[in-house]
């Protein structure tokens, strides 16, 4: 086992501190006891009556090699359950199935951060692991202490983690409404020049929203076959509170597709309004250089020196009202020209 800090007495077991690795031996009569010889695990097994919960975080090899030893689980799937970064899903073996799932927070910086939970779930063990960052189970416990109506058994928990789980996806999902409204605001109403750390965050909190959706999405497929009775190890009559689970992420998944709808049509308008003022400048620039194109003729013609100017511009009068004059009555004739057509 791994080697952890001294614990706190508490008048009943707790599953888990956030870093913790506990095991919990359930009897018949629903009490629980805290299993400190991880050894007995495969004995107690023998007894239909007994529920097992073995959890571990951020387990080393020699606690793998446990679990395939103590709950006779299969290398590849204890193998994929220690794989960090493994996608959502639900895989059935003999006896027992692995269910994994993203679990998800904000981090101090209100950033997404997604916790890896791999559950094996059998006949009359249930088995967490939870990759880093650790994923606490504060809630999971309290919800399992006070479970009310749900069955005393691997499935009834498996559950209860599944809507701990799906119930933090919503949370989030409104932060998120939030900050698509604040977006919102600051596309219409901000119009400095620099645009690009806004046009980064647009695009950061894209993919936040594509990772919080492929992390709720799955949950659906997961939670398909145990309600169609696929799984044959699991407790029909739990197919009432899956489905309440599965009500719960289509809700989120319904969600998070709307505000990423919504936050496609804010980057486009935002790049729609790049385009404009940038249009805006480029109509302003086109005007200047219009206004000194003709000017640069009239100064380009009169800089030729023919004898004709030369011999009649002799004073300060005649300079005034056919060198600057003509170029004055030209820069006033463009303006009523570009006032006719709208340019401005």
């Amino acid at each position: 086992m791994i080697r952890r800090p001294p614990r706190p007495e508490r008048d009943t077991p707790a599953i888990t501190a956030e870093h913790e690795s506990r095991c919990l031996v359930f009897t018949a009569k629903r009490t629980a006891r805290a299993l400190e010889d991880a050894d007995e695990i495969s004995d107690l097994l023998k007894d239909q009556h007994n529920f097992v919960w073995f959890d571990l975080a951020e387990p080393t090899a020699a606690d793998l090699a446990l679990l395939e030893r103590e709950f006779s689980l299969h290398p590849t799937a204890v193998e994929d359950a220690a794989l960090v970064h493994e996608r959502p899903k639900i895989e059935a073996f003999n006896g027992y199935h692995l269910v994994v799932v993203h679990a998800t927070s904000l981090g101090a910086q209100k950033e997404l951060v997604l916790h890896e939970i791999a559950v094996f779930v059998g006949q009359n063990f249930l088995v967490t692991i939870r990759a880093h960052p650790v994923f606490p189970l504060d809630e999971v416990e309290r919800r399992w202490a006070s479970r009310g109506t749900v069955p005393h058994s691997p499935p009834g928990l498996l559950y209860v983690i599944l809507d701990v789980v799906v119930d933090a996806y919503h949370p989030i999902a409104i932060e998120y409404e939030e900050r698509l409204v604040a977006l919102e605001n600051r596309v219409v109403g901000d119009h400095q020049r620099n645009q690009m750390p806004l046009l980064r965050e647009i695009l950061g909190f894209k993919r936040d929203l594509v990772d919080l959706r492929h992390s709720v999405a799955p949950v659906r497929d997961i939670l398909s076959p145990i309600m169609r009775g696929e799984l044959g190890p699991l407790d029909s009559s739990m197919n009432a509170y899956f489905r309440d689970v599965y009500d719960h992420a289509l809700r989120t998944t319904d969600q998070i597709d709307a505000i990423r709808d919504l936050l496609n049509s804010t980057l486009d308008i935002h790049l729609s309004s790049e385009a404009h003022r940038q249009g805006e400048v480029s109509r302003q620039l086109t005007v200047i250089a219009t206004v000194f194109l003709p000017l640069t003729y009239i100064t380009g013609f009169f800089g030729q020196n023919f004898g004709w100017m030369v011999n009649r511009i002799t004073d300060g009068p005649v300079f005034w009202s056919i060198g600057i004059g003509t170029q004055v009555l030209t820069v006033f004739g463009l303006l009523l020209y570009f006032r006719h057509k709208r340019y401005f």
